[in-house]
């Protein structure tokens, strides 16, 4: 079922309720006014021929008893109201119109108790009121009637017909105005049918006004976004792992075939191996660097956490890089230390927090002209850790800022250096994992500085200070 449809039954039920709800109070409450005057009528005509008849009558026998002789006459029977006066003990002493003398004697009980008694009797609506004369004698007055059901028959049909047409008229309404409110819904779903995998630059068109609808464009529109960054970082991927990957392959392959296409001597054997080693290397820390963003990428929960010291882990990361590259000089320096020793440790993962520090210092080293980055650590008040890392490179111009973290950027700059471009978007990745605020602050030919604040972690977090 369509959603017009759904909505259109759901409103002609929610109308058809509250119709039907107003239609049986009014009903009702015209049928309670209706037998309301009627009693009232029935009430005043047994007073009037009760004053007439007994007003000052004390003695039966001038009562004039007017009975049929025969009850089973059909004349009995085709009066339409009638009007009897009794004596307390429920003798008829008067009545208006000949009747069968058939009123139970439970009536007049309740009507001697509470003065006042409605009832049916036949195909009448009788009212049995207690009544005193002006000379203190009373007697029993039994007013009885059809009662007229044509005017709550002809409300019956007037409200049955209103309610059809209103019920019509609601369904054609809404109808109309479920075709109104989801007209959007419908240009929405056809801009989105044009959408073509090959161009995702197009996006949905949004209204000035502020419902939820623009809202779900807006939301959608900033999807698209990130498809498309996902498809561009498909792109640059591709692009550049081809390169990083083909051109290392292209020149062990060179090497080795130019190798044995004759006789060499030791030294040269050991030149082209060792050449062949450092492709392989850079290669293995492509792969690697690779691996580590899609296990992040895939599945973070998996990845523990634990109590990790922060001047113990740059000192780990100074010691590993520079194991690896002797030509690095890397100045490490303690500003000030935190009153507690708790201070000291973080809540993180070690060895994702060491990749990080380690490729920060190494694109530092890799882009300074004298391979020489500085790393400070410092606490402030409320004792969050900050790494600076500054070098001398030749800086990142300003509109590249919001790029160095996107996977496999090269700046046009620095195509020279060797790099993949993975090293920082790895970096952003585990720094966003553990919480941690990363600014960078650049001036072409004078350096960047990269920041690091650490969260608070909890001081009991730290086994070894147990």
């Amino acid at each position: 079922m369509q959603i017009r449809v759904r909505l259109t039954m759901q409103f002609i039920f929610i109308a058809a309720g509250i119709l039907v709800a107003a239609f049986l109070y009014v009903h009702f409450q015209f049928k309670l006014n209706l037998q309301a005057e009627y009693y009232d009528s029935l009430k005043s005509k047994a007073l009037i021929i009760a004053e007439m008849v007994a007003g000052t009558k004390t003695d039966e026998q001038e009562f004039k008893i007017q009975a049929p002789s025969d009850f089973s006459s059909p004349l009995a029977a085709e009066y339409p109201e009638n009007i009897s006066i009794y004596s307390l003990e429920g003798k008829r002493l008067y009545t208006f119109n000949p009747a069968p003398d058939d009123i139970k004697p439970s009536t007049f009980q309740d009507v001697r108790e509470t003065g006042e008694c409605k009832f049916a009797h036949g195909k009448f609506s009788a009212l049995g009121i207690l009544y005193q004369n002006r000379a203190g004698e009373k007697y029993i007055v039994i007013a009885e009637s059809v009662f007229d059901q044509v005017h709550i028959n002809n409300l019956t049909q007037i409200l049955i017909l209103v309610f059809i047409l209103s019920i019509a008229l609601v369904a054609a309404g809404g109808l109309f105005f479920a075709r109104q409110a989801l007209s959007p819904v419908s240009a929405i779903m056809n801009q989105v049918d044009a959408l073509l995998p090959t161009d995702m630059s197009h996006r949905l068109k949004t209204s000035n006004q502020h419902d939820e609808l623009s809202r779900l464009v807006i939301t959608f529109n900033k999807l698209l976004d990130r498809i498309q960054q996902a498809f561009k970082i498909q792109k640059m991927f591709l692009s550049n792992i081809s390169h990083e990957l083909k051109n290392p392959l292209n020149v062990i392959v060179s090497q080795v075939e130019v190798t044995l296409d004759k006789e060499r001597t030791t030294e040269d054997y050991q030149h082209t191996l060792n050449s062949v080693l450092s492709d392989v290397k850079e290669l293995n820390e492509v792969a690697e660097k690779l691996m580590q963003l899609a296990r992040i990428n895939a599945d973070d929960s998996t990845i523990q956490f634990q109590s990790v010291r922060i001047d113990e882990l740059i000192w780990q990361s100074k010691e590993s890089l520079l194991k690896n590259h002797p030509e690095y000089t890397i100045y490490f320096d303690v500003i000030n230390l935190p009153d507690r020793e708790q201070l000291l440790y973080i809540s993180g993962n070690e060895q994702l927090l060491r990749t990080a520090i380690v490729n920060l210092l190494d694109n530092g080293c890799k882009y300074s002209p004298d391979k020489m980055v500085k790393v400070s650590l410092s606490f402030d008040q409320e004792g969050h850790g900050c790494i600076e890392i500054d070098d001398k490179g030749p800086g990142i111009p300003e509109n590249e800022l919001p790029l160095v973290f996107d996977p496999f950027y090269r700046s046009p700059r620095t195509a020279a250096v060797k790099g993949s471009g993975i090293g920082l978007s790895l970096v952003n990745t585990i720094l966003k994992l553990h919480r941690v605020e990363l600014t960078v602050v650049s001036q072409l030919g004078q350096g960047t500085t990269f920041k690091l604040v650490f969260p608070l972690a909890s001081l009991h977090q730290n086994p070894s200070l147990n």
